[in-house]
């Protein structure tokens, strides 16, 4: 499996498996997190922001077509919260293009983002600052993704 370089130091990427849940690790923080084209539907926890300063996890989907399955990407409490935002990448928009759109967490309750039916580019990154995490990065897909 090819390596991923974290500080000048090569790691091998995670494969998040086909499956209906998966608990992000500490030990896998920096690393490349591989989504394949999924069956059903998947929920991602992450750790608790209160021991989690520093961690970042990034996603990237590897299938060869849009998925039809979400990631539902949750925090462990629901008093912590996802800040920023991605860039979504609108593909089905009637024919005349891409739609580039920035969509938001709006600060006040925001504890599940779901990303609908990835599509090829979707790369996504979850950062903790201690006390909510950080989002950032492209969706591509013909359903907006929502912070709720």
């Amino acid at each position: 499996m090819p390596t991923h370089f974290l500080g000048g130091v090569a790691t091998k990427p995670v494969t998040v498996p086909d499956a209906a849940t998966y608990l992000f690790l500490v030990k896998d923080s920096g690393k490349l997190h591989i989504i394949p084209d999924l069956t059903a539907d998947c929920t991602l926890t992450l750790p608790s922001v209160a021991n989690a300063a520093g961690l970042t996890y990034r996603l990237a989907y590897s299938g060869a077509a849009a998925d039809a399955q979400d990631w539902i990407i949750v925090t462990a409490a629901t008093t912590e919260l996802f800040k920023g935002g991605i860039v979504h990448l609108d593909e089905n928009i009637g024919g005349a293009g891409i739609e580039v759109l920035a969509v938001y967490a709006d600060f006040s309750n925001d504890d599940t983002f779901t990303i609908l039916t990835p599509q090829v580019g979707t790369d996504v990154s979850l950062t903790s600052d201690g006390t909510s995490w950080i989002v950032n990065g492209t969706v591509t897909s013909d359903t907006s993704p929502t912070f709720a």
